[in-house]
């Protein structure tokens, strides 16, 4: 069943209970005013009637014309013994009331009952009779009235009723539209991107300010990112088929050479097995960096322990001082350089930002650890030729270089600044760069103090 359907049916379900409960008391309050002003004259006919049969009774007047002066409109009165038939009955010839049920009633009661189809108000009294027994007076009056004002209230009730729900349909239907119109027009969307394979948006001529316009703003910021996103992703295939076409288009340059000349001429036998072992090392390497970009933040599997700062700059510095014979000084401006993390994805970080700085100087390069209440910071500076500030927004990008000198022939890959801010913010931690063209760069790290893994 669709959703305007479903609004439509249960708007007009709802309205007509509720028509019904309402024109239902309304029906039943007028019937009780009605017959309770009935009751009510008839009761004060009954005391007028009882008043005369007691003058009656002292002047010796005939009790059949002082009951016909007394008798109701299209009514009867009644004289019923407490054992047999009635003494007195009046009534109109061409009246079907004479074959009404009675009983004797000792007792004064008014009550409305529904005899023969019709609505009558019956009143009971007890009086003493000429031969001084005590019998019971019954007046019978019809209620014609009150049954001609409820049959017209009900036709009104009805037709109102109809007016009513009518409009409400319409109404209800034209509400339908106007709420599932957002609705249809994102399916339409969603359908045209499904046909066309590209991101559509959805049209907001004016901004409503309610659910709908909130879901098609919500919808419309979801395709931007999913553009973002895939254009990212379209980005990163690019670059990363680019990245692994030269390495590999070397291995099969020499390959082919190994097949022509390789066994004959021991030069280019030892130049391209050595060339291919670069090669292959540099492709291992860019597909680790690739396989470690492409892991989201709740894959990563962090080993958390306390852990000297500066031991394990001491230790990553002797390693890339030997490597490169380049000086590498580290300043402890602490009694604690403590702090919870992963010991291998902090040598790691390292690793890839004193690389990083050795690249781009030719100078010493100093690493500082100092210490607050609250985060424990390391320092990594160089004095190399800097990154211009146009690109320092973009230096976290995967496989972005600097124009100026940060090319293939520096071994960079573009992805080791990225997998340095995945490995900081993994810690929860903070990452800043610094830097002015031509003077150097200094990049930040800053840790919790206490850091837990699940938090």
């Amino acid at each position: 069943m669709k959703i305007q359907t479903k609004i439509i049916l249960t708007s007009t379900i709802w309205l007509f209970i509720l028509l019904v409960l309402t024109n239902s008391s309304i029906y039943f309050i007028f019937k009780k005013t009605m017959t309770d002003n009935a009751i009510e004259r008839l009761q004060m006919e009954r005391s007028n009637i009882t008043e005369g049969l007691k003058q009656a009774n002292q002047a010796s007047v005939n009790h059949v014309y002082l009951l016909r002066a007394y008798l109701p409109p299209n009514g009867m009165i009644r004289i019923l013994p407490p054992k047999g038939k009635p003494l007195l009955v009046v009534i109109k010839d061409d009246s079907n009331q004479r074959n009404f049920p009675y009983f004797y009633r000792s007792d004064e009661q008014t009550i409305v009952k529904r005899m023969d189809h019709h609505l009558y108000a019956v009143a009971h009294t007890p009086i003493i009779w000429t031969n001084g027994n005590v019998v019971s007076l019954e007046v019978t009056e019809p209620l014609t009235d009150v049954e001609r004002s409820l049959g017209i209230l009900k036709v009104i009730l009805i037709v109102a009723s109809f007016v009513i729900l009518i409009p409400m349909i319409i109404g209800g239907r034209v509400l339908s539209q106007i709420i599932l119109r957002p609705i249809k027009t994102l399916i339409q969307t969603m359908e045209e991107i499904q046909e066309s394979r590209k991101f559509k948006k959805i049209r907001r001529e004016r901004s409503s300010k309610d659910e709908l316009d909130q879901m098609a703003k919500t919808f419309n910021n979801m395709m931007d990112l999913l553009e973002e996103n895939y254009k990212k992703q379209e980005q990163f295939v690019s670059d990363a088929s680019h990245e692994l076409k030269t390495p590999l288009t070397i291995v099969e340059s020499y390959a082919n050479m190994l097949r022509r000349w390789g066994m004959e001429r021991p030069d280019i036998l030892e130049e391209a097995i050595d060339a291919i072992h670069s090669e292959s090392i540099r492709m291992k390497q860019l597909i680790e960096q690739m396989l470690l970009m492409a892991k989201g933040d709740t894959e990563w599997e962090l080993k958390i322990e306390q852990i000297d700062v500066a031991n394990v700059c001491r230790e990553t510095a002797k390693y890339l001082q030997q490597a490169f014979q380049r000086s590498i000084s580290i300043h402890v401006n602490t009694e604690y350089p403590l702090v919870m993390v992963d010991e291998k994805k902090l040598k790691q970080l390292l690793y890839i930002l004193v690389d990083n700085a050795i690249k781009y100087s030719g100078k010493s390069i100093d690493i500082t650890i100092t210490r607050s209440k609250t985060s424990l910071f390391i320092t990594i500076t160089d004095y190399g030729i800097g990154i211009p500030k146009k690109d320092l927004a973009n230096v976290y990008e995967r496989f972005f270089r600097v124009d100026k000198a940060r090319t293939r022939e520096t071994g960079g890959s573009g992805l080791g600044l990225p997998i340095a801010r995945k490995i900081v913010a993994a810690h929860k931690g903070e990452i800043h760069i610094d830097s002015e063209e031509g003077k150097g760069t200094t990049v930040t790290l800053k840790f919790p103090i206490t850091f837990s893994n699940d938090s």
